[in-house]
């Protein structure tokens, strides 16, 4: 995935989206099989790979070992797993390195520790499971570290420089971890949490279309727009891959579109925060709807729910300065579209032709 930064203003937030992947599953993908999932608790880390994973060699898996192990004897969930992997991979690339940086010269280890008491010895820094235990201890102290964005939570704890600066290394650390957590952690997502059992009906299916976000301003619309200054993402950057709406006065309440699957449920996610994917009951249309507040989300994946249905609240969790809703749309049913590889369609004149813009 490609990182994107997002610049908003103080009552429009607009969203620029960039190489957003959206994963939509189907009834034969293994995440959802709940009952196989091992989530909320944590996994018991196998053998290191001796081929490598993600980019990642045997020693820096080994290490990765090390430290889900140490969520684990400390009896962390998942979440604080993922962020553990996550965590080194930003700071010495799941390696026990020897030197600091300019900003930490004596710092050491996979968690870059500092020399300053907070972190034990040296040959607790160098050490990845002593290193680890005192870097989830941190993470304990971090008040809610569970419903925060994961790089926030991890910058709290770490205390370095950009809030931001984990983020991209996210999709890296959940290959990692389902590498090393076998049959019991494959069907965990990017956000730590199982798939949770879904195929209720919920409403009466009848073909309308709704507003998103009843009283809600068009913020930012789709198509071409100069990139802010420093964001990241190249070309990609100067196209706005979405629609954005934004609810004045307080977060508004998001709704099914029209008659929909739900295909893909979000829970703090590093770049879609919280939120839903879902498939038109016709198959011709996918949609995402993201950065959702956390915990808010109403459905569950493999509901068919009908226009109108609550989904979730207005929230700006994920890569986002602003409250707001983006939504994607993808045309046909894809099992795992993709910006740019499976390009996005401008939901305006379809939101036009049915009446709710």
């Amino acid at each position: 995935m490609t990182a994107r930064k997002v610049i908003t203003g103080a009552s429009i937030v607009a969203l620029l989206t960039v190489g957003l992947v959206t994963v939509v599953l189907d009834d034969s993908d293994p995440a959802q099989a709940a009952s196989s999932c091992a989530a909320p608790a944590s996994v018991a880390a196998g053998p290191a790979p001796a081929g490598g994973v993600a980019g990642f060699d045997a020693e820096q898996m080994k290490n990765a070992q090390a430290i889900m192990n140490a969520a684990k004897s400390l009896k962390l969930p998942v979440a604080a797993q993922l962020i553990g992997i996550q965590t080194a991979i930003g700071e010495s690339t799941l390696r026990v390195v020897d030197y600091g940086d300019g900003a930490g010269p004596d710092s050491r280890g996979l968690f870059q520790q500092r020399d300053n008491g907070a972190w034990g010895s040296y040959a607790d820094r160098m050490n990845p499971t002593i290193s680890a235990t005192n870097f989830f201890k941190a993470l304990q102290r971090v008040e809610g570290w569970e419903t925060l964005e994961p790089t926030i939570a991890i910058h709290r704890a770490q205390r370095n420089a950009d809030p931001n600066h984990y983020t991209k290394f996210r999709a890296q650390a959940t290959e990692v971890f389902k590498a090393l957590g076998g049959e019991s952690g494959a069907a965990v997502d990017p956000s730590g949490v199982c798939p949770a059992e879904g195929n209720q009906v919920v409403g009466d299916l009848a073909g309308k279309w709704v507003a998103p976000m009843e009283g809600a301003i068009n913020s930012s619309g789709y198509g071409p727009r100069a990139a802010p200054p420093g964001t990241a993402g190249g070309v990609l950057a100067n196209f706005h891959y979405g629609i954005d709406f934004f609810h004045p006065g307080g977060p508004g309440t998001i709704v099914a579109l029209t008659d929909m699957k739900i295909v893909k449920v979000r829970n703090l996610d590093g770049l879609f925060g919280t939120g839903v994917t879902g498939q038109t009951v016709d198959g011709k249309l996918t949609i995402g709807m993201y950065h959702m507040a956390a915990g808010s989300v109403k459905v569950k994946e493999g509901d068919t729910v009908a226009a109108g249905t609550p989904l979730g609240t207005e929230g700006a969790t994920g890569n986002v300065t602003g409250r707001h809703l983006h939504m994607e749309f993808f045309a046909g049913a894809l099992p795992n579209p993709m910006v740019p590889i499976n390009p996005t369609i401008d939901p305006t004149p379809i939101m036009k032709e049915k009446g709710i813009l």
